[in-house]
């Protein structure tokens, strides 16, 4: 498989993704109920899935793969013991980190045969 042309870019939306993940998880207030029940969960697990699956592309070689989906997770659950932990106004809760994980191994799951991101750069490089 070839290699990524625009490697930085997709490294750099990776830990973008993260830093404002990291920024509304721990910004003062923010836990209105959702209109919808449970909207917060999906808002987890897609945020999760997005992080997992441009890490799986990002990283081909099975131990550095392996690595960054495992941060991804990892961070999931620092980001509830610091909501728990921190005076932000928000709950740790498990069923957040829950649907963190379940939304990384999905995201995971959809990309680790296929890289997405080299369908994007063939596309864009054609136009």
């Amino acid at each position: 498989m070839s290699a990524l042309r625009w490697r930085r870019f997709w490294l750099g939306l990776w830990i973008f993704g993260m830093l404002l993940g990291l920024y509304l998880s721990l910004r003062r207030g923010g836990d209105e109920m959702p209109p919808i029940p449970h909207l917060d969960k999906l808002i987890h697990a897609t945020g999760y899935a997005i992080l997992a699956s441009l890490a799986v592309c990002l990283f081909e070689k099975p131990g550095p793969r392996w690595r960054a989906l495992l941060w991804v997770v990892v961070l999931g659950g620092l980001i509830e013991v610091a909501q728990g932990l921190l005076p932000t106004g928000r709950m740790m809760e498990a069923a957040d980190f829950a649907a963190n994980t379940l939304g990384a191994v999905i995201g995971a799951a959809l990309f680790w045969r296929r890289n997405a991101l080299m369908a994007v750069e063939r596309v864009l490089s054609k136009g």
